[in-house]
């Protein structure tokens, strides 16, 4: 069994004739020398021990920095890719206004073409009316000329008979 720092400082060695008892000096020489032996190994040890956490500990702290690095990139490659969404976005809305806006101007356009052969067709029809009730009249006073000259005729006719 190990000593402890107390038990060493407070041991006893038995007194003979000419001093301390050799064989008791011997054999606590020996526990210290072992106690100390066991403590360097230990210490040994626990030194192998820490420096292979410190390896470990090295490794863990370049990964960790690996992936804070990545998610910096990442970040970075999101708020880009979310930068070229928008304008796309942008681009895509503007574009469609842009179409938007010739369609509604083409269907303008075809709208007052459509008007304009609407007033063209009714003075057209108001032209044609007018000419027709031309000829109507003309034909009526043709035939209120002939209407009359027939009866001026039957009167001769009659009158001459």
């Amino acid at each position: 069994m190990p000593l402890t720092p107390s038990e060493i400082i407070h041991w006893q060695f038995r007194k003979r004739l000419f001093g301390y008892s050799v064989k008791d000096v011997k054999s606590f020489v020996q526990q210290v020398s072992e106690t100390v032996a066991q403590l360097m190994e230990e210490n040994r040890t626990l030194k192998e021990e820490r420096e292979r956490l410190i390896e470990r500990l090295q490794s863990y702290q370049a990964i960790e920095q690996q992936l804070q690095n990545a998610l910096i990139v990442a970040e970075k490659v999101a708020d880009d890719i979310k930068k070229q969404a928008q304008k796309e976005a942008e681009l895509t809305i503007a574009k469609a206004n842009q179409e938007a806006e010739q369609i509604k101007s083409e269907a303008r356009r075809k709208v007052q073409i459509a008007l304009d052969e609407v007033k063209s067709i009714r003075q057209l029809r108001d032209r044609l009316m007018t000419e027709l009730r031309h000829i109507l009249l003309a034909h009526l006073e043709m035939l209120e000329k002939a209407q009359t000259q027939v009866k001026s005729d039957e009167t001769e006719t009659h009158s001459g008979k």
